[in-house]
């Protein structure tokens, strides 16, 4: 039996929608336009019947956040208000059909049936700007995102800067939806996740007993990802060696599995990201400036959250709706706590926010957050005191002293503020638990 989602916050329209269809669909609701984006996406349901006025966000936006993020399935928009100019709107963002109430059972069966007919995933309208599927008020984020959606229809290989935690990934996956290829497959590989030994062959793929455990052929992200988009997420970590042989691919789109002399050839498109300044480390010889200027056709340098406060409150308002949990109320910071999360540094960025909204909904059992409820290192922390390290001709160490102390004092601030939770810290870190674990005990065993 077909499956079907109603996404609306009237109880006794979805009761209606439920009397009309029983039989028919299996059908399942969400109150929350946010949860049913989410449900519809996750759960790979093939409709979707939404309407068009609701508290949280309207139908349209359900529809153009849907398409946005890849939803191939048939959605109808249902409601009492039934202009044209609304039926056109909702159609070019990617609606199938829009039925104006009252509803009969037979029409509505039928309509249905042709709607999901008719859904072709080839015929879904693109939308059309980045910026509709990226939470931000912030105006260098809008122009940023501009300048993203202009790449993002060319061929052109992406460098995408920022901190960790920034999104720089979602960034990427938002360029390949709105791009040329995106029935094509989205592969992401983090290149500072895995060990060196391994990176090659994760990229390239090897032959059956190309080396010890190499017990069978494994296919590469190179192949894996086809015609689709490639993502290289800190690309500033690999060695020169695999830098040579990552050029010879983006030079001739010619690559070989690790032991294997079968000429491959790769027309996948490179979207890299970064921690790094590449260029400091092109001109300290840790990075081959062909292979920087091969990546950096273009350059979309994110802002960390310290410097985008207006989007504290907006992102946090999503991250609730995200972690609600079936039946429950939708929590909030207090005006108070907001207040101060706007003045708190945010090393983590938008990655540690998650991760604070995530533990606030499963810790505090009351609908408005305070100030107090705040970990201690955010309520006590201020833009001054939580501020990058600035040395001076006084302090100033050479780089390996200064990246070690750097590096002790990142792992003992992220502990900090996970509660000594590993897995958490991990997480905020965008770093497997193993690997972190491994660092963090070298670390701070000195």
């Amino acid at each position: 039996m077909q499956r079907a989602l109603i996404i609306d916050d009237t109880p006794s329209l979805i009761s209606e929608i439920r009397h009309l269809l029983k039989g028919e669909y299996a059908i399942t609701s969400a109150r929350s336009p946010i949860r049913g984006i989410r449900r519809a996406i996750s759960e790979e349901i093939g409709l979707v019947i939404t309407t068009l006025k609701m508290r949280e966000m309207g139908g349209l936006d359900v529809i153009r956040r849907l398409r946005s993020r890849g939803y191939q399935g048939c959605i109808v928009m249902v409601t009492a208000f039934g202009d044209a100019s609304t039926a056109q709107e909702a159609i070019r963002l990617g609606a199938t059909d829009y039925i104006t109430r009252p509803l009969v059972a037979a029409e509505l069966i039928s309509r249905l049936a042709r709607a999901l007919k008719k859904t072709d995933s080839d015929s879904i309208p693109p939308l059309q700007s980045i910026e509709e599927d990226i939470c931000t008020q912030d105006p260098e984020m809008i122009a940023l995102l501009e300048l993203a959606h202009l790449a993002a229809n060319t061929d052109s290989r992406i460098l995408i800067l920022g901190e960790t935690g920034t999104g720089k990934e979602l960034l990427a996956k938002a360029i390949h939806r709105y791009s040329q290829r995106v029935k094509k497959p989205f592969i992401a590989i983090n290149c500072a996740a895995i060990q060196e030994s391994l990176l090659e062959s994760e990229l390239f793929g090897h032959e059956q007993g190309a080396f010890t455990g190499a017990l069978s052929r494994r296919i590469g992200r190179f192949e894996q990802a086809g015609t689709g988009t490639l993502f290289l997420d800190e690309i500033g970590e690999i060695s020169l060696a695999l830098q040579s042989k990552l050029l010879r691919v983006l030079q001739d789109g010619e690559y070989y599995r690790v032991g294997g002399n079968q000429k491959l050839k790769s027309r996948a498109r490179i979207v890299a990201a970064t921690n790094q300044t590449l260029r400091q480390r092109v001109e300290s010889g840790d990075f081959r400036a062909d292979l920087f200027y091969r990546l950096n056709v273009v350059s979309l340098k994110l802002p960390p959250l310290r410097q985008r406060p207006g989007d504290v409150s907006l992102l946090a308002n999503f991250f609730f709706h995200r972690f609600q949990s079936d039946n429950s109320f939708v929590k909030r910071f207090s005006e108070r706590a907001l207040e101060q999360l706007k003045r708190y540094n945010w090393p983590g960025n938008i990655r540690e926010l998650e991760h604070l909204v995530e533990r606030s909904n499963i810790l505090i059992r009351k609908p408005v957050i305070e100030l107090e409820d705040l970990p201690q290192h955010i309520q006590h922390a201020s833009l001054k005191t939580n501020a990058p390290l600035e040395l001076n001709v006084e302090t100033a160490l050479n780089f390996s002293d200064a990246k070690a102390r750097f590096e002790k004092n990142y792992f003992n601030n992220i502990l900090e503020q996970s509660e000594g939770n590993y897995a958490l810290a991990a997480r905020m870190a965008g770093m497997e638990r193993t690997v972190f674990y491994r660092k963090a005990k070298k670390l701070l065993a000195n």
